[in-house]
């Protein structure tokens, strides 16, 4: 019995001790000098499994998959033709060089590790200030260059985590790399380096460390004190204000005038908070701070309760009164303070009354602002906490909420100039550290309210653990142990991910190492591709060199049929995946086969896709709106930036049809490409039917496809390709000018039927704007703009009627303009309505016709409802037919409305064969 114990007990000894596979170091595998490690390791395993390969695909086949794996764009004419004319090692690894060498490589993996790093260019929910990151682009920006430098993942992995610890100028570039912790979602405080925690150690590591954030990990060895670590390494970071500029403008003038523009804001903002500072020391505020923070502390005061009284005592501010308080309780309540504040505080507990305690506060008001310098008041005055010693970079700790509206409209303007203006330099979304660090701590439960014992940081316990070199930035040990070649995550998980990237399959699950994944059965490959990318330096390149050299990437994609039934899924890669292409690829191949796309410029800020002056840019620079992702890239599967995504889900919709039918991009290039003279010249339809698939599949039309295309063409109707007079609502508002203006934006919310600037519209950023199907509220100094826009030629006009939804106010002016010239104006007094229509107006598509609505004398003109109509006809002879309703079509959204029917068959066709299996799929 003891001894059955005993051996037991061994076993179990054994079994706990025994490293889980992703935590032991990788091993490398004997393989014959000449052999390629993954051809001879991949047939090693298909000699075990009875696996015959697919024979080798054509060579064109492998340029094509080599081009849009590393640049996500087709192969030139000229490098088809030479692997077809010579598909030889020499002349292939010659193209892959050649590709590695493209700008658009590094394009291409930059929007692979923005996945990983939860790109946007916004911080999410919060609209009563402009909710941009103005300077997210510089983090893409440094990701393309270190790709296409080839920067030592070692670098890589430090820069991105203590760029500011490893740069030796306070401009140097490689402060904007920091953007992989900063351009996460801000949510609170403790959300956000939640957030970051898990970026890190799921970036990085594959590895759920924010599992631990309440408990310790139930299936990792993975403890809170590892997670608080971590957590406590984040926390002692701040990020400045002023952001460090890292490079100039490429325009000198447009940099002076964006300097001005900064300048007067900046002057704007100073002058609000020196006139907070000016009504904290005027003399009759400063007797009514004192006076009502005597009834403050004798009442034990809340901030709520200061905010009430405060504000029937002359609009006074919460915080100074709980300011003045805290520091008259010091000052004149105790026996260490001052002789003359408990003079005055004996005087006020005896005063009969409120008018007697008013000429004891205006007494002492008129003594402190009368003080010379060096007498006790004085020195009072000039103490850190006392409200009179607030200057104007203090006074925000002041501030109310209706200061803290106009202070964020005043940072929302700042950041429009910074994100917008044409001068604006690019800034680092930096971070450093604190100056003093709070020691590690673990919330308990994961409440932050519940603090249990400090302790000592250390490296995650699971790789080893141990305590961070004494006098050595923890933040920058942290990112060296990641980064080290003999942490046994941090190559696998890279190596792992590129794989997947070329063959789309992973050799392990991308997104957890941890215990529950099992071992993979092709460990051997993952371990000897990781050694030999350490040992060559960490070189991202040279390890796409080795993948793509292998016989496995030049398989066939169809392999023998009994194969099937040992590996349906081929999951031993004995032939090739056939892959349909992303987003931002599928998106990238439409405008270059378009002839649109502008590859000669690399960077730069974000730019809306679904504005035509964007067709130009690659897809990467798409601005990304975590709070409102555009549903296009929502249909194709781009992931949501709120979190790490460590692959893409693939699935299949029909918006994604829809998009090739009515997407405006595809509209818009498919007419530019049949428009070109130099297609409209050939010589004959079967002509240009082969010019188009010259350009979408770079090969010649079958005669079976040509004569398709020809007899479609042939049946179509031309009065089918002329739009019909309609059109669409657009909801928008601007400044207030008297005059049309072309500043116009949309409104950032929709929520309860109603497009409004803020989820309250009496504190949003401006006040009382809203507009609904049947009616809404306008605002001062703005305008509300109700546009409809053509998408055919004809005559309209806009009818119907407007009333007055409440009693009183001021007079609210309206006036109609088309193609942003005055037709028609008017007002509507307090307790009235119209009726009528507005003049005719020739229109072509594209043309707008606009209701304004106006509040000249202030927000008190009321609500107003309205039925508008839009009546029109194709010529003067045409009957007459209501077009549009704004009632029944109510814009929901700001997504760009679809356009008009394509010019011609030939787009059509364009169309249908952008949409085929052959554009859409690699292979």
């Amino acid at each position: 019995m003891r001894l059955s114990v005993a051996i037991l007990a061994l076993v179990s000894s054994s079994l706990a001790e025994e490293l889980h596979w992703a935590y032991a170091p990788p091993v490398k595998a004997a393989v014959q000098e000449a052999a390629h490690p993954v051809d001879a390791l991949l047939a090693d395993l298909w000699q075990k499994n009875h696996l015959k390969p697919a024979p080798p695909a054509p060579p064109r086949q492998w340029l094509e998959r080599a081009a849009y794996t590393l640049t996500g764009l087709p192969p030139s004419e000229d490098q088809l033709r030479r692997i077809e004319a010579s598909p030889d090692e020499a002349t292939w690894k010659a193209l892959i060089d050649e590709l590695l060498a493209s700008p658009a490589y590094g394009e291409r993996w930059a929007r692979h590790w923005m996945d990983v790093a939860r790109y946007a260019d916004t911080r999410g929910y919060n609209f009563d200030q402009d909710n941009r990151y103005p300077f997210a682009y510089t983090y893409r920006d440094w990701l393309i260059k270190a790709f296409n430098e080839d920067l030592p993942y070692d670098r890589f992995v430090k820069l991105q985590l203590a760029a500011d610890l490893l740069s030796d100028r306070p401009d140097h570039p490689d402060l904007a790399a920091l953007g992989f912790l900063t351009v996460g979602l801000r949510n609170g405080p403790v959300e956000t380096l939640d957030d970051r925690v898990d970026v890190v150690t799921r970036g990085f590591l594959s590895c759920t460390v924010a599992c631990a954030r309440c408990h310790d990990h139930k299936t990792d060895p993975i403890s809170m004190r590892d997670y608080y670590s971590v957590y406590s390494i984040l926390e002692n970071t701040n990020e400045p204000d002023d952001k460090p500029v890292i490079g100039k403008p490429s325009d000198e003038g447009a940099f002076a005038k964006y300097q001005e523009e900064v300048a007067k804001l900046d002057e704007i903002d100073r002058d609000a908070r020196q006139k907070i500072v000016d009504h904290v020391r005027a003399k009759e505020n400063f007797a009514n701070y004192i006076d009502i923070a005597w009834t403050a502390k004798k009442e034990n005061w809340d901030q709520g309760k200061a905010t009430a009284e405060g504000f029937k005592r002359g609009k006074l501010r919460a915080r100074a009164i709980i300011a003045w308080r805290d520091f008259l309780n010091e000052q004149a309540w105790t026996d260490s303070g001052s002789a003359r504040l408990k003079q005055w505080a004996a005087e006020m507990d005896a005063a009969a009354d409120a008018a007697a305690r008013k000429t004891l506060c205006d007494a002492l008001v008129g003594e402190w602002l009368g003080a010379g310098e060096g007498s006790e008041l004085a020195t009072l005055g000039a103490k850190g906490n006392c409200p009179l010693s607030y200057d104007v970079n203090r006074i925000s700790e002041f501030m109310d909420q209706e200061d803290g509206n106009q202070r964020r409209q005043r940072g929302s303007a700042m950041s429009k100039v910074m994100a917008e203006h044409p001068g604006s330099p690019p800034r680092a979304m930096s971070l450093s550290d604190r100056k003093d660090w709070s020691q590690a701590v673990i919330f308990l439960r994961g409440n932050p309210a519940a603090r249990g014992d400090t302790f000592e940081r250390e490296w995650l316990s699971f790789l080893g653990g141990g305590k961070f070199p004494e006098g050595k930035n923890p933040r920058l040990s942290f990112a060296e142990k990641i980064a080290d070649p003999a942490n046994p995550l941090t190559a696998r998980v890279l190596v792992n991910r590129v794989w997947a990237w070329h063959f789309g399959a992973p050799l392990a699950e991308p997104g957890d190492f941890g215990p529950q994944t099992p071992r993979p059965e092709l460990l051997s490959l993952l371990d000897t591709l990781a050694i030999s990318f350490n040992e060559k330096g960490g070189s991202i390149k040279e390890l796409h060199r080795l993948i793509l050299t292998s016989r496995a990437f030049r398989l066939g994609a169809v392999g023998p049929a009994e194969n099937n039934s040992i590996d349906e899924a081929n999951t031993r890669f004995w032939k090739w995946n056939r892959r349909r292409l992303d987003f931002e690829t599928m998106r990238d191949r439409v405008l270059a086969t378009a002839g649109a796309l502008d590859t000669s410029r690399t960077g730069g800020r974000s730019v809306r896709l679904e504005e035509e002056s964007s067709d130009p840019r690659r897809s990467l620079y798409a601005f990304v709106d975590r709070y409102a992702l555009p549903g296009t890239f929502v249909s194709f599967d781009l992931p949501h930036p709120d979190h790490h995504s460590p692959k893409r889900v693939e699935t299949t919709v029909p918006q994604q049809a829809l998009y090739f039918l009515n997407g405006p991009l595809v509209l818009r290039q498919a007419s530019r490409l049949v428009s070109d003279p130099a297609f409209k010249g050939l010589a004959d339809d079967r002509s240009r039917v082969n010019a188009i698939y010259r350009k979408l599949f770079r090969r010649d039309a079958t005669m079976e496809e040509s004569a398709l295309a020809l007899d479609w063409l042939a049946t179509a109707n031309p009065s089918d390709y002329t739009p019909r007079l309609g059109g669409h609502w657009e909801v928008r508002h601007g400044p207030e000018t008297g005059a049309p203006t072309e500043d116009l934006a949309s409104f950032p919310i929709y929520a309860d039927n109603v497009w409004k600037t803020g989820p309250d519209p009496s504190t949003a950023p401006i006040r009382w704007l809203n507009v609904g199907a049947g009616g809404g509220h306008v605002a001062a100094n703005h305008v509300m703009v109700l546009r409809w826009r053509s998408n055919g030629a004809g005559q309209v006009r806009m009818l119907g009627n407007l009333k007055r939804t409440q009693q009183g106010g001021n007079t609210l002016a309206w006036r109609i303009d088309a193609q942003g010239k005055p037709a028609a104006e008017g007002s509507l007094a307090p307790d009235s309505s119209i009726d009528g229509n507005g003049p005719w107006i020739d229109v072509k598509a594209g043309d707008t016709m606009d209701l304004v609505l106006r509040a000249p004398e202030g927000d008190s003109c009321g609500g107003v409802a309205w039925n508008l109509r839009v009546e029109g006809r194709e010529s003067p002879q045409a009957p007459l037919e209501e077009i549009a309703s704004f009632n029944r079509q109510f814009p929901t959204s700001n997504d760009p409305a679809p356009g008009a029917t394509a010019a011609n068959p030939w787009a059509d066709l364009v169309q249908m064969l952008w949409a085929s299996n052959e554009f859409h799929f690699i292979d």
